[in-house]
């Protein structure tokens, strides 16, 4: 029921989501131009290269909180709280220093490309990232509510992140002088705090008391002693690290072999196509801890092959719908004024079919066995997409790091997941071990 009621809310919020990034980049484009689309959608997908925020301990969360009948009491979740909240309040400061140093050498104008040569770029990149990186503590939200079965709630209070954000650059475009389309990208991080903010509110009550009493010991280590996270967080770590290196630094490598015009495509195709990415994750992270809770009350029946059949096949369509509508959709979304090619979008529907068809087979591997076998498969997808895109970008433009990371998926991860699953089908199904015969 989780699943399908992620589903629904991710369906509708996409349907929001879709139409304010649309109107969004149409602002953008018609407002500042096409240069200044490409540095928004460069520093607005900062986050993305920083979203292991916790260091992969949110995942001992998910999982306790999914399989405790009184959460609210539970003292270990309590504990584990406390100290997966001090890790992303450690992570939040480092990443304040590291953004100082980038702005303070110029690192910023680099990483940023041909689009770094706007005049205050380099800041623009600085101040969202300081307020980003203000709103990581508040992120715990999420493995709250995922824990609790509530994917859908996370779904929907995102939801609202797409028209704040309309809202902001509509302002920014209508009112504030030309020289502010450099800050476009700020609207993007406000109203991504807002929403934590927001988030972390209905964590807060959903959970009380336990949320507010583990705030209150994250600055008391020597009366509440941190505990035991990071067993499954290390081994989550690498995960969590593969998507910005595979997915977000993808538009980074671009930025630097390609013109800002190739960066704008890759943005705008792309503000359609991870919106279908969205729905896909949502009904594939509902899967976790259902199969957890199953796994552990031993009433799992089925494994993930079928689910992960349909996954591959409803997001098939869904993008087969928008290559076919691809020259009226993308013509209308950039106001006229970029062409897309046909060969990125069939490279972005291939990369999210091979992610449809991963999710189900990724989350029936969330214990901690299957969590750490994954480790060495999500590093080699990591090593393959960032080599592959860098060797066949300055070819291929735009879709050249997309289809560098839907192959490697295929092969690093969709496969060896599977191999692994039919392989130790009993202990992923929650079967019990039989006891040691007695010796004669």
């Amino acid at each position: 029921m989780s699943v399908l009621l992620s589903l629904l809310a991710r369906a509708a919020s996409m349907a929001i989501s879709l139409v304010c990034g649309v109107m969004t980049v149409r602002l953008i484009m018609g407002g500042a131009g096409v240069e200044y689309y490409a540095l928004y959608t460069l520093v607005a997908s900062l986050p993305g290269l920083i979203s292991f925020s916790d260091l992969g301990s949110g995942a001992v969360l998910v999982n306790s909180i999914a399989i405790s009948d009184s959460p609210r009491e539970d003292r270990t979740i309590r504990a584990q709280l406390t100290t997966v909240g001090r890790i992303m309040v450690g992570f939040a400061g480092t990443g304040m220093v590291v953004n100082a140093i980038l702005y303070l050498s110029g690192a910023w104008r680099v990483v940023l490309g041909e689009a770094g040569s706007i005049p205050g770029a380099d800041l623009a990149a600085f101040v969202s990232l300081t307020i980003f990186c203000a709103g990581i503590p508040l992120g715990i939200w999420q493995r709250v509510l995922l824990g609790l079965h509530k994917n859908h709630w996370i779904i929907l209070i995102q939801a609202a992140q797409g028209p704040l954000n309309l809202l902001l650059v509509w302002v920014l475009v209508s009112f504030a002088p030309p020289s502010a389309a450099t800050f476009l990208a700020l609207s993007s991080m406000l109203s991504g705090i807002v929403v934590a903010g927001v988030g972390f509110g209905v964590a807060f009550g959903a959970l009380r008391p336990l949320v507010g009493a583990a705030l209150r010991d994250i600055p008391r280590p020597r009366r509440a002693p941190g505990v035991r996270v990071m067993h499954i967080g290390w081994p989550m770590l690498v995960q969590l690290i593969s998507a910005p290196l595979s997915v977000a630094l993808l538009r980074y490598i671009l930025a630097q072999s390609g013109t800002t015009q190739e960066v704008a495509e890759y943005g705008a195709v792309g503000q359609v196509f991870f919106a279908i990415n969205g729905v896909i994750a949502a009904g594939g992270l509902a899967l976790w801890p259902l199969f957890t809770r199953s796994r552990a009350r031993g009433t799992l029946t089925r494994g993930p092959y079928l689910i992960s059949a349909v996954f591959a096949a409803g997001a098939a369509v869904m993008c087969a719908l928008v290559w076919a509508f691809s020259p009226w959709l993308f013509d209308f979304i950039t106001d006229g004024s970029l062409d897309v090619s046909s060969a990125t979008v069939i490279a972005f529907g291939l990369m999210v079919v091979c992610q449809a068809a991963l999710y189900p087979l990724g989350m029936f591997l969330m214990d901690e066995a299957g969590i750490r076998f994954q480790m060495i498969p999500v590093a080699l997808m990591t090593i393959s997409t960032i080599v592959l895109a860098l060797s066949i970008t300055p070819a291929l433009g735009a879709g050249g790091p997309v289809i560098a990371n839907a192959a490697s998926v295929l092969v690093f991860q969709v496969i060896p997941f599977a191999v692994y699953i039919a392989r130790h089908r009993d202990r992923l199904m929650g079967v019990p071990t039989p006891p040691d015969e007695p010796a004669s």
